[in-house]
């Protein structure tokens, strides 16, 4: 059982990086690394007060430019510059390989193709020691073209599987991914109420399958993310203003994947209940409609507060947070109208999804925090 990875490694010479050396480091003027040429050469001054440093030979030949060539020169947001040669292609294809050993079972195979997914690849081959099952091999294809942004299957034989990521992530900008997993979490959250009101099974249903989408958003966004913190994109490409900001955001976009599962999960025990006869609009189980109505509207507050950080907002979003908690907390104690203990193990399960989605709105409220202390500190403090 093994897994290959091949294609461009991070900072490979299809760009120049330039760094600040380190002040009283020991280094070599020419050392090789991870498959990366580095040179420490000395910044020269012309008669008019223009500063010069020279490229590499082996970069310049790379890409068969020379005198007179156009290169771009971009500030990256850590301070070093990255140089790139005008009209062509900066970015080489990530490839991987996926051998399936023995004992593979679908859910492992899969497991492996989204981390590879995730990690940046844009191919991906799945290779079996033995000829798969028509079924196996059926499954995995619907399954990893449903649950993955722009993944086809471009190749097959009796022995492999590839996949190819054919989306590009600059089509979707980094911002326009978020607001759609924000609106698809918003939308769960509408419908599960207005699912739970009326008894509506059916809505309450797609409420559930539509934590699928959810998913494909947040890997999607993942896959943004770690494409530029491994160097497979500028932080530009995908409408990223500075690259701190992507620790924030990749948090961000778990907590709201996460508040979409509980949402998921609320649909579906509404679903065994409903079976079971159990009416939520009327007794005790009627409160729990409009204790959720309170909770999207703080979820509204806490997502558009993160888009645009805003500090007071924030803070009294925060504070109305703990008061939600305070109140989930006393709506469990009171519902007591249910005496089968089998339902109230399922009512149970409802209300404390219901506090773990107050707990992600208030995470995504000190994540804007955060991101407002971030900006004013990149603002105060430019490199």
């Amino acid at each position: 059982m093994q897994e290959q990875r091949r294609g461009m490694l991070p900072g490979s010479p299809a760009s120049l990086v330039l760094k600040a050396p380190c002040c009283g480091c020991p280094t070599p003027r020419r050392f090789e690394g991870n498959g990366v040429l580095r040179e420490r050469r000395r910044i020269q001054v012309t008669g008019g007060g223009s500063y010069i440093v020279t490229l590499p030979k082996e970069w310049i030949r790379l890409h068969g430019i020379g005198k007179g060539a156009e290169v771009l020169v971009a500030l990256e947001p850590d301070g070093s510059l990255r140089i790139e040669p005008v009209g062509v292609h900066r970015r080489r294809t990530v490839s991987a390989r996926i051998m399936v050993g023995e004992g593979w079972d679908f859910w492992r195979i899969v497991r492996r193709v989204i981390s590879y997914y995730v990690a940046g690849a844009d191919i991906i081959e799945v290779v079996f020691s033995s000829v798969p099952g028509s079924q196996t091999a059926k499954q995995l294809r619907e399954f990893i073209a449903s649950r993955l942004i722009g993944v086809e299957v471009v190749e097959e034989s009796s022995s492999s599987i590839v996949f190819q990521v054919i989306a590009d992530m600059t089509s979707l900008p980094l911002e326009a991914s978020i607001k759609r997993l924000i609106k698809t979490v918003g939308f769960m959250l509408e419908d599960l109420i207005e699912g739970l009101r009326h008894g509506i099974r059916d809505i309450l249903t797609e409420v559930d399958e539509r934590d699928d989408v959810v998913d494909k958003f947040y890997m999607f966004i993942s896959r943004q993310l770690i494409s530029v913190l491994a160097g497979y994109r500028l932080p530009s490409e995908i409408g990223l203003n500075n690259l701190a900001d992507a620790s924030i955001v990749m948090t961000a976009a778990k907590h709201l994947e996460r508040a979409g599962d509980h949402a998921s999960i609320i649909a579906s025990t509404a679903i065994e209940l409903l079976d079971r006869g159990v009416n939520f609009s009327q007794g005790c189980l009627a409160e729990i409609p409009p204790h959720l109505e309170e909770i999207a509207r703080h979820y509204q507050l806490a997502t558009s507060t993160f888009l645009s950080p805003n500090p007071p907002r924030a803070d009294e979003g925060i504070e109305r947070g703990i008061q939600l908690k305070k109140k989930n907390e006393d709506l469990l104690k009171s519902l007591t109208c249910e005496r089968e203990p089998l339902v109230m193990a399922l009512v149970r399960r409802i209300v404390e999804s219901s506090r773990r989605i107050i707990d992600y709105n208030i995470d995504l409220l000190e994540l804007a925090l955060n991101r407002s202390v971030l900006h004013e500190l990149l603002k105060e403090n430019p490199r």
